[in-house]
């Protein structure tokens, strides 16, 4: 359960039902101790201060849901928050819907409309929210976010691990379906490029800058063996170039989930020896964190002074 599942939402028509001035409402809301999200929806202020990003943008979400005559169907951004899909960046302020292209709606009041064809959306419900499809979600942000962004949606959607993974045959019919599209060949782009080996957001976005960089593709999750068996899978294999690359969070070495069980010395010390194999065989290791992973001039310096040298200089995202 997020945090924004237990903030609660105060709609000023349910106060003054309750026997409420609705005006104490707005009071609050000039003194500070209140958020106003929308006309009418006011969240505790000291609550918000404690919430996520993420939570934040939930909670608008809701309080637009609140206010409207008919219930939107939510997407892009919006729909991703509801289902989960992670984004790379801060969630936007606006929410976002899609609307038929006969309907004459428009965007206003901080809710973005999208237009499309709903005869070939897919709507589902969610905690009494409309949203479109998983799938559809998935292409509908790979024609909106950066390739970082858009591939870490459709690489969630692959990933291996994830109950219920879609394959990319499914997103490319998903994407077959939704035109015509805005940016249609560059999500089209994004969902080729996506796999179902990469295990974070932050993998996802390591291996769009190092491929707009200009450095060898990397195979992903390799697994590697010497005399003492398993070593592991690191999340780069250059191949050719007896080079590996980690990203290197610290979630990996303080969060719960993580840690096991175990002490982070511990984590940090199990770590060292599994790159110490993985040099024997021998390969270059070259780690790094979340700056890194979003960053193409500091992905090239970190490969480059490690060895690893740039194939392509002149390499676009194109199909």
């Amino acid at each position: 359960m997020t945090s924004s599942s237990k903030t609660r939402l105060v709609l000023a028509r349910e106060f003054e039902r309750l026997g409420g001035d609705r005006h104490a409402l707005a009071r609050a809301h000039t003194s500070g101790r209140a958020i106003r999200l929308r006309r009418g929806v006011y969240a505790s202020a000291a609550e918000w201060t404690d919430l996520e990003d993420l939570d934040r943008y939930l909670l608008r979400i809701r309080a637009v849901g609140e206010t409207r005559r008919e219930r939107p169907v939510l997407s892009h951004w919006s729909a991703a928050a509801i289902w989960g899909i992670p984004i790379i960046g801060r969630w936007p302020s606006d929410v976002h819907r899609v609307i038929d292209r006969a309907s004459g709606g428009r965007s206003k009041n901080g809710v973005v409309a999208h237009v499309t064809e709903m005869a070939s959306v897919d709507v589902v419900e969610i905690d009494g929210l409309l949203v479109t499809s998983f799938a559809r979600t998935i292409v509908d942000l790979a024609t909106v976010s950066s390739a970082m962004s858009g591939v870490a949606g459709a690489d969630y959607a692959l990933h291996r691990k994830r109950s219920g993974h879609f394959s990319k045959d499914q997103l490319l019919a998903e994407w077959e379906a939704a035109k015509p599209l805005k940016a249609h060949a560059r999500s089209l782009r994004i969902l080729e490029f996506a796999t179902h080996l990469a295990d974070s957001p932050a993998e996802s976005a390591g291996r769009v800058n190092m491929y707009l960089a200009g450095f060898p593709e990397p195979r992903l999750q390799t697994p590697f063996f010497d005399v003492d068996g398993f070593i592991g899978e690191p999340d780069y294999d250059f191949e050719g170039y007896d080079h590996l690359g980690e990203v290197d969070g610290r979630f990996k070495y303080f969060k719960p989930e993580y840690l096991r069980g175990r002490e982070p010395g511990d984590v940090i010390y199990e770590e060292k020896i599994r790159e110490d194999r993985f040099k024997a065989l021998p390969k270059k290791v070259t780690r790094w964190d979340w700056a890194v992973c979003i960053s193409i001039p500091k992905m090239r310096a970190r490969l480059l002074r490690d060895g690893l040298p740039i194939v392509d200089p002149h390499r676009r995202w194109r199909r």
